[in-house]
């Protein structure tokens, strides 16, 4: 009995044309021939391409390579058969930094008050003055594409993101603000998109003699005897202070402690060690950092307040704590009148400097006129900057001198006899041993007040 032969059914090749999502590429997706099908032919694809709306870039070959793929594969074949101007997308920003990036955004070491903590910054934040800080290579925004179709349209492209970068203080820009370098030596941090140097002279081992430092202090060694220092910022020291005179414009950390030294700020005192017959004085507060800080013997004047572990010694040794009396606020009223002074004579030696100017065109002047000039008038925005900032500390000294005071003495160990603490106009002697203790006067109330910490 004979076979009969079986049967295939022919179909014709198929074939469906669609766009990209932003119309600049056409896309042919070709079905083959089955049996004795015909082939998809290329004018039928040019033919749906136009009637889709595509004006240019129609690439025959292409479709016909797709066409015979799809033959020879026996399945179905997709490829790009019409281009038009596909978008260039941009490139951000990169900051290349000239000391180690992840050192720069790392934030600062801080101390429990909130203050920086200048002995454990990282040496690699340091620069000179002058140094190149960090460079900016720009954004690249890129180009828009076109569409197939007709009229063509724009395709937007993505721009590049800008750096965001800004100098903050003692950092220069460059105009193009593709260069930052430092005004000063001191170490580099970012905050945000500000890029900001702390002023700072790092000092290795010892420090001894007159010294004065128009910026931070950051000794690693000890402050020696007879030393005196005046430093018109911050003060951190790793090693004791021992027999020397200190004034600070800042905070002062003593991480190494101090014996019979005088010392003052302007902003808080930090205690890692102890401090034995000494004579502290702050517009701010005296903090202890820990239970090794004691306070022992000489005066701590302190106008916002002492946070003490410890204060005296079981020998009553002779130990004066004050607080809400701002002892150094007329030395200040006092300095600060002779900046204010400074500040108007300079300013008014600018003015009559630039008196002779007034009548000079800007299209006129010499290019070097125009320099001078403008040195000028930048110099005097800095003095007017300043002396409006000082008259502010000046209103603020004031009303906090004749303000009632809030200040406590907080004692979270032990106070000894011997200890004298004073708020205000009042005071309250220590006659036996007292543990976690805080001193404070009520409104209204002439005297000092005792109650436990566990009692606020």
């Amino acid at each position: 009995m004979a076979l009969k032969p079986s049967l295939r059914a022919s179909v014709d090749g198929s074939f469906w044309v669609f766009f990209n999502e932003d119309k600049t590429q056409a896309i042919l997706l070709v079905a083959p021939p089955q049996g004795d099908g015909n082939p998809v032919r290329v004018a039928e694809v040019v033919h749906a391409l136009e009637e889709m709306g595509v004006a240019y870039g129609i690439d025959e070959q292409a479709i016909r390579d797709t066409i015979e793929r799809a033959s020879n594969l026996a399945s179905k074949v997709q490829a790009v058969v019409a281009q038009g101007v596909p978008p260039v997308h941009g490139t951000d920003a990169k900051v290349n930094y000239r000391l180690p990036e992840e050192v720069v955004l790392r934030p600062l070491p801080l101390l429990p008050d909130g203050s920086i903590d200048y002995l454990q910054l990282d040496p690699a934040r340091y620069v000179q003055a002058g140094q190149l800080i960090a460079t900016v290579v720009p954004a690249q925004h890129g180009r828009p594409g076109r569409t197939l179709t007709f009229p063509p349209q724009n395709v937007p492209q993505r721009p590049g993101r800008d750096a965001n970068l800004r100098a903050g203080e003692n950092v220069l820009a460059s105009d193009d603000n593709l260069q930052f370098t430092a005004q000063k030596s001191g170490y580099v941090h970012l905050s945000g998109d500000k890029l900001i140097l702390l002023p700072a002279q790092p000092i290795t081992g010892d420090l001894q003699g007159v010294q004065e430092f128009n910026e931070s202090l950051v000794l690693k060694g000890n402050l020696l005897p007879g030393a005196q220092v005046r430093v018109h910022g911050d003060v951190a020291i790793s090693g004791r202070c021992e027999e020397a005179s200190l004034n600070a414009r800042g905070t002062c950390y003593l991480r190494g402690g101090a014996q019979r030294s005088n010392i003052a700020a302007d902003g808080n005192i930090l205690l890692g060690a102890s401090v034995t017959d000494c004579t502290l004085s702050t517009r701010h507060q005296v903090i202890a950092l820990n239970a090794n800080a004691q306070i022992a013997g000489g005066r701590i004047v302190a106008f916002e307040g002492i946070e003490a572990y410890t204060i005296g010694t079981p020998a009553w040794t002779p130990t004066e704590v004050v607080v809400g009396v701002d002892t150094l606020g007329d030395e200040r009223l006092f300095e600060i009148a002779e900046e204010i002074r400074q500040c108007e004579d300079n300013i008014q030696k600018i003015n009559a400097a630039l008196r002779p100017y007034v009548s000079v065109t800007v299209e006129v002047a010499s290019s070097e006129k125009k320099e001078a000039i403008q040195r000028l008038m930048t110099h005097r925005r800095r003095l007017e900057a300043k002396l409006k900032e000082l008259q502010h500390e000046k209103r603020a000294i004031t009303i906090q001198v004749n303000a009632p005071t809030r200040a406590e003495v907080v004692v979270r160990g032990t106070i000894y006899p011997g200890v004298k603490v004073t708020i205000g106009k009042y005071s309250y002697l220590v006659e036996s041993d007292l543990r976690a203790v805080r001193f404070f006067v009520v409104r209204g109330e002439a005297r000092v007040q005792m109650r436990p910490l566990d009692k606020l």
